[in-house]
C-alpha cells in the first residue's frame, strides 16, 4: 500500500511537468514567431530609412559616369516631378498620420504635409522610368522581368516602412506612386519624341543641342549643378541640411 501511495503523489508529479514541457514549447514557438516578425520589421526598416541616400546616391553616381542627353533628361525629369509633389502638397493641404514623432526609426521629422508621398512619386517616376528603359534595351526577357521585379519589390518595402512608422497613409502612398508612374509615362514620351500630342518635342535633343558641348558629353566639373539642385529639391536632404544649419545657430 505503501507503494500505491508513493505512485498516487508521484503521478500529479508527471503530469505538471508534462505541462510545463508543452507551456515551454508553445513559449519557444511564440519567441521565435516574434523573433521573425522583429527581424522582417528590422529588415523592412533599414531599407525603409535608407531610402532617399541609396536612391538619390546611386542615381548621382550613374549620372556621374554617363553624363550623356539621356541621364541628363532623366535628371531633369526627376527634378521636375520632386517639385510637383511639393506644389500638390500646398493644393491639397492633407496632414501627415499622427505617430511617426515618437518612431525613432525617423531621425529627421518632417514638417510638410502627407499628400501626396513625394517618396511614393519619387520611387514611382524613377522605378518606371528605369523599367522602360530596362525593356527598351534588354527586350521583355528574363533581364529586365528581374530589374523591374527587383526595383518593384523594393519600392514596396521602402513605402510599407513609410506606412509603419506613420510617416504616410496607404492612401498617401497610392496617390503618390500613380502621380509618379503617370509623369514618368508623360515625360519618356516627350524625351524621347513619341509624345502622341506633342509630335515635336523631343527633350533629349533639346538637351543634346542647348546643354551639352559637342562630344556629346558634360563635363565632370559641372557636376556639381546637379548635386545642389538635386540636394535641395529632395525632401530629406533639404530638412538635413535646414535641421544642420539651425543646430549650427543654436550653438552659436
Amino acid at each position: 500500500s505503501a507503494t500505491r501511495v508513493v505512485q498516487r503523489t508521484n503521478q500529479p508529479s508527471f503530469e505538471h511537468q508534462s505541462t510545463a514541457s508543452k507551456m515551454t514549447k508553445s513559449d519557444v514557438s511564440l519567441l521565435e514567431s516574434q523573433r521573425k516578425e522583429s527581424n522582417g520589421n528590422s529588415i523592412i526598416t533599414k531599407i525603409g530609412s535608407t531610402t532617399s541616400l541609396v536612391v538619390a546616391g546611386t542615381f548621382f553616381l550613374v549620372l556621374a559616369y554617363q553624363r550623356d542627353s539621356f541621364m541628363l533628361t532623366f535628371f531633369i525629369g526627376s527634378i521636375l516631378n520632386g517639385i510637383s509633389s511639393k506644389v500638390l502638397k500646398k493644393v491639397l493641404n492633407v496632414d501627415r498620420p499622427e505617430g511617426y514623432e515618437s518612431d525613432d526609426s525617423v531621425k529627421v521629422k518632417p514638417s510638410d504635409k502627407g499628400m501626396p508621398s513625394s517618396h511614393a512619386m519619387s520611387l514611382g517616376f524613377i522605378g518606371t522610368y528605369t523599367s522602360i528603359t530596362a525593356i527598351n534595351t534588354l527586350g521583355s526577357g528574363l533581364q529586365a522581368s528581374f530589374i523591374i521585379i527587383g526595383l518593384v519589390a523594393y519600392a514596396m518595402i521602402s513605402l510599407i516602412y513609410r506606412i509603419q512608422s506613420k510617416l504616410h497613409t496607404t492612401d498617401q502612398i497610392i496617390v503618390g506612386s500613380v502621380f509618379g508612374i503617370a509623369n514618368s509615362f508623360l515625360w519618356h514620351s516627350l524625351a524621347f519624341g513619341e509624345n502622341t500630342l506633342l509630335h515635336s518635342v523631343n527633350i533629349m535633343d533639346a538637351v543634346s543641342n542647348n546643354l551639352l558641348p559637342e562630344s556629346g558629353v558634360m563635363p565632370v566639373a559641372y557636376l556639381s549643378i546637379p548635386a545642389l539642385v538635386g540636394a535641395a529639391v529632395v525632401g530629406s536632404f533639404e530638412r538635413r541640411i535646414s535641421n544642420w544649419l539651425k543646430s549650427g545657430d543654436s550653438k552659436k
